[in-house]
């Protein structure tokens, strides 16, 4: 229990402040700045009175070095240790301790190991370091500048593992290195690799780097091979999502192969850094998505088979980014860095305390990530730390893309930076993310679709207006949309269909736009559906519809993994720590569905060999597009004297007749239908229909 008799924080280079129990208060005491062989008389300038605690705002005439500890004093003899306060939030602090080298962390050789960790106010810091006999050695780490410590110790230390020893605010404690790239089980120890030993990724996929020709398939790790009933010798595992010849039942393929049978483009994978949430050493006693950041270097280890083997961590996520890419599939790693797990525990935030985190009027970190923490990821070391991650997962593992949560969490000069960042280090790279407005004023540069303006137009949206309008409200189960019988926001759908570019309704260009109905979060629209109907045919002919349209719209579509084949959760709309029977991906349904996925499969064929579903311009999309509403409340779709394909969306089960020009032939339909002539087809079920012209 804190017993001084008062507290006192730095808050600027010249100011300080101090809270006394009222208990303890006597007016007419002098203070007094005591350290680094000074004593300096404090001027008082403001007092305040809390209630139960009196603040004192005092100003010093001295330079203060924040490597040292000083102690304020009154004329009693009362003395408390002067913490660190508002001082790290400053301009001047950032200015300051900007450091710009890539160097943090370790730089292994054979001959010698450099270690350099960030803190400007710790008083002193200590490397312990642990051979592979356990033996533990301690090493004095020396202050540099710009707030880095540095210490280099001889002799080839592959496979050592250590952590630091630091004195902050009144206390030592130990702290992982920020900059890790390597851990044991449950984040003990970092270790230092020898990453030139680790497996080395040779394949490439032929990706063009043009966002419109990706198609994005979202998936997590665990859920995708966590199905009982299937022969993954590696379930829930790295090593198992790339493992070949799997078969379901009915001997359809299952796993990697029946993503490349799919045909998508990205695989996005739910996070795969370290976070917490789960005994890495008893990974099957917890279930969790993985948005709780905890070593954004080291790669999870419960995904791993030997969880405390750093190793293995690195080399089981190489071999299977190699696969996917073998199979021509790219990977989109998703990041987390709007907020962490444990706002206490962070590295950054035991090195330097209050600098991590936004906070509010009253020193209170804020909670508009719903996570007790909101990242401050416009200070200058913050916003090196999430560049220099990113690069290294895209440098080191060959990350093809990163879809960023909460992204508009994350500061515009940030993601601007970090997009050019990773297109100079790879033009291929894709970067989108939930760009959604965090209505909070206490976050200095928030982002928001209407936004988009203010950072580079390669970078990608979750487009929810486009969920919104195709599969109904999110927040209100109940509500339909386009798809499930809702044809009061046509006109707003026919934008959605043209990639919400069109007189850059949402978006400058289709390319921002990713085209969804479902992800991982909330209901699936399977499950949504139920809520409306329990006509179970009716559901799968609105879900094939939906899927239909994020496929053949301009921008950027993106499949929830299981989609595709009427995944359900059971209602579950937040699933985030539910039971693997929840979150498995049931590849029995993938028996069950196997004709409509082939339907899906075609279509993604389609808009892989039709430019005219990748349209770049605004003004492309005027020239080139027409989007009718037909009374009966479907669409018709027509791309002009570029690809001679017409496209007919119909949302509901009325008979209708289409007039389609003589030229034109069915190339696929989702549903069977009645040909009248040579012209005229009666419609009366629920689904996707495109013809093209004969000579096409």
């Amino acid at each position: 229990m804190d017993k001084r008799p008062f507290y006192c924080y730095l808050d600027n280079f010249d100011e300080l402040t101090i809270i006394i129990p009222i208990k303890n208060y006597q007016d007419n005491l002098d203070y007094f700045l005591i350290g680094n062989e000074e004593i300096i008389k404090l001027k008082i300038n403001q007092k305040i009175n809390l209630g139960v605690e009196i603040k004192l705002i005092a100003n010093f005439d001295a330079y203060i070095d924040l490597g040292k500890v000083y102690f304020v004093e009154n004329t009693k003899k009362q003395m408390s240790e002067l913490y660190t306060g508002k001082i790290v939030r400053t301009e001047l602090f950032d200015n300051i301790y900007n450091y710009k080298k890539h160097d943090l962390g370790y730089t292994y050789s054979v001959e010698s190991t450099k270690f350099k960790i960030w803190s400007p106010v710790a008083k002193y810091i200590k490397l312990e370091l642990v051979d592979k006999e356990n033996n533990v050695s301690l090493y004095e780490v020396e202050y540099k500048i710009s707030g880095v410590w540095r210490v280099v110790v001889e002799g080839d230390l592959d496979g050592y593992k250590y952590r630091y020893i630091i004195y902050v605010n009144g206390k030592e404690q130990t702290v992982l290195d920020p900059y890790g790239k390597a851990s044991n089980a449950n984040g003990e120890y970092n270790y230092i690799i020898d990453f030139s030993k680790t497996y080395q990724i040779k394949n490439k996929t032929n990706f063009s780097g043009n966002p419109l020709d990706a198609i994005i398939y979202e998936t997590s790790v665990r859920d995708f091979t966590s199905d009982e009933s299937l022969s993954f010798k590696n379930k829930k595992k790295y090593l198992g999502f790339v493992e070949e010849g799997i078969k379901t039942t009915e001997n359809l393929s299952a796993g990697i192969d029946y993503l490349k049978e799919l045909g998508i483009t990205h695989v996005q994978l739910m996070p795969i850094f370290d976070f917490e949430g789960i005994d890495e050493l008893n990974p099957e006693s917890q279930y969790n998505w993985g948005y709780n950041p905890s070593q954004y270097f080291v790669p999870e280890g419960s995904y791993a088979t030997d969880a405390n083997d750093p190793y293995a961590r690195i080399n089981e996520v190489k071999k299977m980014v190699d696969k996917l890419h073998e199979k021509n599939i790219s990977v989109v790693m998703d990041v987390v860095y709007n907020h962490v797990y444990d706002a206490i525990d962070f590295s950054v935030e035991k090195l330097i305390p209050g600098y991590a985190y936004h906070v509010d009027r009253n020193g209170i970190n804020t909670n508009v990530s719903g996570c007790n923490n909101d990242l401050a990821t416009h200070r200058k070391m913050m916003r090196k730390l999430i560049i220099d991650a990113t690069l290294f997962w895209a440098s080191e593992y060959k990350i093809d893309g990163f879809r960023f949560d909460l992204m508009g969490l994350i500061d515009y000069e940030t993601m601007n930076e970090l997009a050019q960042e990773l297109h100079d280090l790879n033009p291929k790279i894709i970067v989108y993310g939930e760009g959604w407005n965090m209505y909070s004023s206490n976050l200095a540069d928030r982002m928001a679709h209407m936004a988009s303006k203010k950072v580079i137009p390669t970078i990608g949206f979750f487009n929810d207006k486009f969920r919104e309008t195709i599969k109904g409200s999110t927040f209100h189960p109940k509500e339909p949309g386009y798809t499930s019988g809702n044809l009061g926001d046509i006109e707003i759908v026919k934008e959605m269909l043209l990639g919400s570019a069109r007189n850059r309704y949402m978006f400058k260009y289709p390319a921002q736009s990713i085209n969804y109905v479902e992800c991982h979060d909330n209901l699936t629209f399977y499950d949504k559906c139920l809520y409306m109907t329990d006509n179970l045919e009716l559901i799968h002919q609105q879900q094939l519809l939906a899927t239909s349209i994020v496929l053949l719209s301009q921008g950027v579509p993106f499949i929830h993994s299981g989609q595709e084949f009427y995944r359900t959760k059971e209602l579950d709309e937040n699933s985030y720590i539910s039971s693997d029977s929840i979150n498995k991906i049931d590849w029995s349904l993938r028996d069950k569905h196997e004709s409509r996925i082939a339907f899906l499969r075609e279509l993604i064929k389609i808009r892989k060999s039709h430019n005219c579903f990748k349209l770049k311009s605004s003004s492309d999309l005027d020239a080139k597009t027409e989007v009718v509403a037909l009374n009966s409340g479907s669409l018709m779709m027509h791309f002009n004297d570029t690809c001679n394909l017409l496209l007919i969306f119909k949302p509901n089960d009325n008979q209708e007749t289409i007039i389609i020009p003589e030229e034109y032939q069915l190339l696929i339909s989702s549903e069977a239908f009645e040909t009248i002539d040579t012209s005229q087809y009666q419609l009366d079920q629920i689904g996707t229909y495109i013809f093209k012209k004969g000579d096409e």
